[in-house]
């Protein structure tokens, strides 16, 4: 071993026994203390009276032999004092040399509670995922419970409205019926009938309307408009209801669309329904007033009413969903509005609102006219002949109905009131016409208008569903029908898609 130069070995020796604080004391082979060197204090040993450390260090070294070095580290000594204690044979003697080992135990503890506390982190780190994971699972369960509930929503709104529009196409149906006749004592009555059947369709058409939400979608149907017709059911609907509240109520039209500028007028009544509604609720005293007119591009509905009026911070939030606190004494569900703004952007319309707190309020509705493209035309009366035409309808009110306005239109009828029958009778009598029930028992009648075309039937096909969407006229034009209308029945233009069979027979 080189030796170190004097001076680093000075140096080394002081560092090493100031941070040891030596002990050493010397015993005969009966324990007997026989010398005392070092820092006495500093383990805690007093010099006057030794006996407690003697003791304490002959404890720890029973039945080891003296005569052979010993090295016990971290020996806890009399108040809280560690030492390594180290026993050196010397003949008839033996030495116990205690080093200070405080510091290097400070150390080793620490280096143990990082360990413990990294443990401990673990195993927190461990149930922190796991309920991590547990409230992942939790929150999945209970997206998947509201994904359902919508679609049971969704499904509940749907089915509802197919079971408004079912009887509705009776009542309409056999109204129509009853109008024809003119008999003038039932006119009264028939009217009422109508008006109070119109405004069912409407709230039939604003629950669907909601059950699609924003994104849903709808089907549009152009067709002529006769705004004076529009304009004196409207004035009758209401009237009774202005009456009553002891409000003045004006409907009236100006310059009527030409008769190429088409529009849905189901939707456009709902859209009139839904604000001259909602004016005459929020309207105490004062007057209602709803204008259409042609403005040469467009044709704007205007609502005015003396009522409530809508304050600015409101105005912004009164066209949404379940808005019940834009006018003061709100009643009913907050749906009209939001489903008016729905249905004019549908027909790529605007719509705008003035109103005053205290003073009323003006909605202004403008629609372009939609694309009559594909609406089909009646056969010239030169190239008529009697067709023959067949019902395939499981409600027979519906199916007697039909076999009565197709009867008025010049045609011979059979019913079938499903698949099988109907299939059996375009075998036995090739009809110029059928008409065919989407829902029907068993299968659905896309699926046997698709049998039709595929056993090779050339004849005109028209699918009739209370399901007024795009993707069901999609689905049924797919199966092969050449035309799809919804109920209730508009029956003139049941009258056009009738007579336009004759064009191809």
């Amino acid at each position: 071993m080189t030796l170190l130069p004097d001076a680093v070995e000075t140096y080394l020796n002081h560092l090493l026994r100031a941070r040891a604080r030596p002990l050493l004391l010397t015993f005969d082979a009966n324990w007997q203390l026989v010398d005392l060197h070092g820092d006495t204090g500093h383990h805690g040993l007093d010099a006057e009276a030794p006996q407690a450390l003697v003791q304490q260090l002959q404890d720890l070294f029973l039945g080891l032999p003296h005569d052979q070095p010993q090295d016990l580290p971290f020996v806890e000594l009399a108040g809280g004092r560690h030492a390594h204690v180290h026993l050196v044979p010397d003949g008839d003697t033996f030495h116990l040399l205690l080093l200070d080992a405080g510091d290097e135990h400070g150390r080793t503890q620490a280096h143990q509670q990082l360990g413990n506390d990294a443990a401990l982190a673990g195993i927190e780190k461990s149930r922190t995922l796991a309920r991590l994971r547990q409230i992942k699972s939790e929150l999945e369960q209970q997206r998947a419970r509201l994904e359902e509930a919508n679609a049971l929503k969704n499904a509940l709104f749907a089915t509802l409205s197919h079971e408004f529009r079912t009887p509705l196409t009776s009542i309409f149906g056999y109204l129509h019926l009853l109008e024809r006749d003119g008999a003038s004592a039932r006119d009264q009555a028939l009217l009422a009938l109508r008006r109070n059947a119109s405004y069912l369709f409407a709230l039939a058409e604003n629950l669907l309307e909601y059950g699609r939400g924003e994104a849903g979608e709808s089907l549009l149907d152009p067709g002529a408009l006769d705004l004076a017709a529009l304009v004196a059911d409207l004035d009758a609907m209401f009237r009774p209801l202005a009456a009553e509240k002891g409000l003045a109520l004006v409907v009236d039209a100006g310059a009527a669309p030409p008769a190429e500028a088409l529009f849905d007028a189901v939707k456009l009544r709902q859209v009139a329904i839904n604000l001259l509604s909602n004016a005459l609720r929020y309207t105490p005293a004062g007057y209602v007033r709803a204008h259409l007119a042609w403005d040469g591009t467009r044709l704007v509905l205007e609502v005015r009413d003396t009522g409530l009026g809508i304050d600015a911070g409101s105005r912004a939030k009164v066209f949404k969903p379940f808005n019940r606190g834009a006018q003061h004494g709100s009643r009913g569900a907050g749906l009209g509005l939001s489903i008016v703004k729905r249905l004019v952007e549908r027909m790529s319309g605007s719509i705008d609102l003035e109103s005053e707190l205290g003073q009323g309020s003006t909605f202004r509705v403008a629609l372009p006219a939609l694309a009559g493209a594909g609406m089909p035309q009646a056969a010239p009366a030169a190239n008529r002949r009697s067709l023959g035409a067949l019902i395939v309808d499981d409600d027979p009110d519906v199916a007697a109905l039909l076999d009565v306005l197709l009867g008025d239109l010049g045609m011979r009828t059979r019913v079938a009131s499903n698949v099988a029958a109907a299939l059996a009778a375009v075998a036995a009598e090739m009809p110029d016409l059928v008409l065919v029930d989407v829902e029907l028992p068993g299968i659905s009648g896309n699926a046997a208008v698709y049998q039709l075309r595929s056993q090779g039937y050339k004849g005109r096909i028209v699918t009739v569903s209370a399901n007024a969407t795009e993707s069901a006229r999609a689905a049924a034009l797919a199966a092969g029908a050449d035309h799809y209308l919804t109920k209730p029945l508009d029956f003139a233009q049941f009258a056009r898609v009738v007579q336009s069979a004759g064009a191809i027979s």
